[in-house]
């Protein structure tokens, strides 16, 4: 279940945060996925970019894709997800969603990205049974794409 609390647009002062862009083309309910590292191998994922203290995480996932694409035409959509830092993760982790300033990508994203990142629709991880990390990422795109995230933060608990 996703919890709906809101929280503060950039990251506390005193720690470092993260933000997770995603890659998403809202026509194809598709989104780009890197394979796992070591520690989340046989996992799909996305990629953790660190956000400096009270810098804007949504600047900072911007800049990042900018600076790895080229691409500039960017825009970060209006839902946010929360990962609380409880457990194993130490940092509040900002889940993004980046899409095309125009109605698609004019470049392949995926390759830009990484050689070996894939684009996934939502019905090809479900039935795959594909792992992606976080976990709750497929409900948070679902939520976004069939319109009942409310737009603002949403707390991934």
């Amino acid at each position: 279940m996703i919890h709906v609390t809101f929280f503060a647009l950039s990251c506390p002062t005193a720690a470092t945060c993260w933000v997770r862009p995603v890659v998403i083309e809202s026509a194809a309910r598709r989104c780009v996925l890197l394979p796992g590292g070591q520690q989340t191998a046989g996992c799909w994922t996305v990629p953790l970019v660190s956000v400096s203290a009270g810098e804007p995480y949504t600047r900072a996932a911007a800049e990042w894709l900018r600076c790895r694409t080229g691409v500039s035409d960017l825009r970060i959509a209006p839902v946010v997800g929360v990962l609380p830092a409880v457990g194993a993760r130490r940092r509040t982790e900002y889940v993004v969603l980046v899409r095309p300033a125009a109605a698609a990508w004019t470049d392949d994203m995926r390759a830009l990205l990484e050689g070996s990142a894939r684009w996934w629709t939502l019905d090809e991880l479900q039935t795959k049974g594909v792992s992606v990390e976080p976990e709750i990422l497929p409900l948070l795109l679902q939520g976004y794409w069939d319109g009942w995230l409310p737009d603002g933060e949403v707390s991934l608990e």
